[in-house]
């Protein structure tokens, strides 16, 4: 049982923070923490970090920030969980940095014509698609937001790794019914295939799921092939074949990117395969509309 609390309204929290006096506050105690370790700070040495004029105008403002982002001890004072996730996003660059990578080719060609497959990274959402060239299809076959500061400074194979498991982490949570976002509960449901959606003439979709959380109203669509990349059948099958799925780009994964592996296969009730391929072998993942796995043969 939890005790309730009272809570400070989302325009009080945003207000808190709408001073470069109180950033720099939360900035300085980050930046003297180390990692899994908020460091607590004496008040005249945060002062004295903060590089801030006046002690007066300095306790001010951090009282404002006691209670929601910094917490008080004996010893001085530190971030507190909100403060260190605030903190998380200014380093992050989420409501600030705009980075921009151009499209680049990669080693893999498009689940639907062959053409070959490019990534790129604009307006903070990472997209891998069909080369989209004249006689090319130009499906979509993932397009998932990253922190700007996480794909820059990198080689093209180190975006390419951050964003596959960003990815792949958020969808196996999905898949469990676990928001990735803010821990609640997931609900999930196939659409019909008339439903209307974003990108519904996008030729690699066609049996999609969508993923709503009741807490932070965030959602998500996934294709019902990248839900089951984390399964234990999946798993344990690719294992056998000597390949760690988990470690491969998902937007390689045919039966992951595109429904060209994915069949409706009864109505009442409703199933749908997935059919998984390596090497010559196959395994077959049979799903409800929940969409939960109800069985997986070779």
């Amino acid at each position: 049982m939890t005790e309730d609390t009272e809570s400070l309204r989302p325009d009080d929290a945003f207000t808190l923070l709408a001073d470069r006096t109180r950033i720099k506050i939360i900035r300085a105690l980050g930046d003297a923490s180390t990692p899994g370790v908020p460091e607590t700070l004496p008040f005249s040495e945060l002062r004295r970090r903060a590089d801030i004029s006046g002690s007066g105008r300095f306790n001010y403002h951090l009282k404002q920030l006691v209670g929601q982002f910094v917490e008080e001890t004996d010893e001085g004072y530190r971030l507190s969980y909100p403060g260190v996730r605030v903190y998380q996003a200014m380093k992050a660059g989420t409501f600030t940095e705009r980075v921009r990578i151009e499209p680049f080719e990669l080693d893999a060609t498009c689940h639907v014509c062959g053409a070959p497959q490019v990534a790129g990274y604009h307006d903070s959402m990472f997209r891998v698609r069909c080369r989209d060239e004249a006689g090319d299809c130009g499906a979509v076959f993932y397009k998932y937001f990253c922190p700007p500061s996480s794909l820059t400074e990198r080689e093209r194979a180190g975006v390419l790794r951050a964003a596959n498991q960003r990815i792949q982490r958020e969808i196996a949570s999905m898949a469990k019914g676990v928001c990735p976002w803010c821990c609640g509960r997931i609900d999930a449901r196939v659409l019909p295939t008339d439903a209307e959606m974003p990108q519904r003439d996008n030729p690699a979709i066609e049996h999609r799921v969508l993923h709503t959380c009741d807490t932070c109203d965030g959602s998500l669509y996934t294709r019902l092939g990248g839900l089951v990349v984390s399964h234990p059948a999946v798993v344990s099958f690719f294992h056998d074949h000597g390949v760690d799925v988990t470690r491969r780009h998902v937007w390689s994964l045919p039966f992951a990117s595109s429904d060209e592996r994915t069949t409706v296969t009864g109505s009442d009730p409703w199933r749908a395969t997935v059919r998984v391929g390596c090497e010559g072998d196959v395994l077959r993942v049979r799903l409800d509309d929940e969409p939960s796995v109800v069985e997986a043969c070779r």
